[in-house]
């Protein structure tokens, strides 16, 4: 069957939540499914859903109760003919939940894109409403299982997809790029791409840049992104000395072209994490990347096959994978050919649209099963 799907979200600003919904919502379409996507107005998913010609709605979401809110989504779901109700973050699962129910929306579906704990409240009860549970990775999935009893039926992982032929391994760097970055040519790259706040833990590679910088002088550390720890950042790196060696280039839209110029690409978070896409479209393109075993991150780094795990919180720890990965060429190659097959296999745009439709079709039937009506 073709869904007519509505997806909620709160936030007004754009990182890898928002981009999987909008990658989704490019998925699906082509797949012949209606999408609609109902945002705060003004927020960074809204310029991009009319960027990619989404159908979207602006509706102001104040907070977890907000009449208004319900109203509008409601009027919103009937509008668009609305048979899928996904929501994304907490603030806007609440009124699209209860919208979705005084609609009689056949599936109301959460998605849980961080590994946040979730409190045993019986007031918060918002994660009993949805007929199932997306997660964007298997331990997020069996922590929602073993500590707040969802039934394993119920929810399912689905990691983001990387579209492959954006983030295609045989890319070859724009030569004008590391110029204008301000790179010298010939010098080894370390990215990494991640918004600028506390849980991503930047100052991780601050002071791996400090520690690595007496055997690869030559090397750039190159952060991509912007957020309210930019400040903070800047400080760390004027005081680290290391103002011509780590470059805090902002927000770029030229991702595959970064990753392409670069020789290792490294996320320092230390919490919190899904299956972040920075790695996964970097494994795409057959670079080396180096992590912490947070999260769901070791569903996608298997270590020393398709990257090299770091110790949670070490710089020290980070600096010694990073130096084994800019000394050892072959190395590098190794890892970035297991990091590329192990994403085509399971972590494509392609997979992911195909997993989140079965999953919509089995909870349909299991839901009309129920009530005792043929699928």
């Amino acid at each position: 069957m073709k869904f007519n799907i509505l997806h909620t979200e709160w936030s007004d600003g754009w990182g890898g939540q928002e981009q999987r919904i909008i990658l989704e919502c490019r998925k699906m379409r082509e797949l012949g499914h209606k999408v609609v996507i109902a945002c705060q107005p003004g927020s960074g998913i809204l310029l991009k859903a009319r960027e990619f010609d989404i159908p979207v709605e602006e509706v102001a979401m104040r907070g977890s109760i907000d009449p208004c809110a319900v109203w509008n989504l409601y009027r919103v779901i009937k509008k668009h003919g609305i048979n899928v109700v996904s929501t994304h973050s907490g603030k806007d699962s609440w009124p699209a939940g209860f919208a979705a129910k005084l609609a009689r929306v056949e599936l109301l579906v959460r998605t849980r894109h961080l590994s946040l704990p979730i409190k045993n409240s019986p007031f918060n009860f918002v994660y009993r409403m949805p007929d199932g549970i997306v997660t964007t990775g298997e331990a997020i999935r069996e922590t929602m299982i073993a500590d707040n009893g969802i039934t394993p039926e119920k929810i399912v992982s689905i990691a983001t997809g990387v579209t492959l032929d954006r983030f295609d391994a045989g890319r070859a760097g724009a030569p004008q790029l590391k110029s204008e970055l301000g790179i010298p040519e010939g010098s080894p790259v370390v990215t990494m791409v991640a918004v600028l706040r506390g849980m991503k833990r930047h100052d991780l590679l601050v002071a791996a840049a400090g520690l690595l910088h007496t055997d690869f002088p030559e090397a750039r550390y190159l952060v991509i992104g912007d957020g309210p720890g930019r400040e903070s950042v800047q400080g760390m790196v004027r005081e680290a000395g290391l103002e011509d060696r780590v470059i805090l280039a902002g927000y770029r839209e030229d991702i595959p072209e970064i990753l392409a110029v670069s020789d290792v690409v490294v996320l320092t978070s230390d919490r919190f994490e899904g299956v972040p896409q920075s790695l996964s479209q970097a494994m795409a393109m057959g670079r080396a990347v180096v992590a912490a075993p947070v999260g769901s991150i070791p569903e996608l780094i298997i270590d020393g096959k398709t990257g090299l795990l770091a110790e949670t919180g070490n710089a020290h720890s980070f600096a010694a994978a990073i130096g084994r990965l800019l000394k050892d060429d072959t190395l590098r190659r190794e890892l970035g050919r297991g990091a590329r097959s192990h994403i085509v296999n399971d972590y494509t745009d392609d997979k992911m649209a195909e997993k989140t439709i079965r999953f919509y079709e089995r909870l349909l039937k299991a839901k009309n099963n129920h009530r005792g009506e043929k699928p």
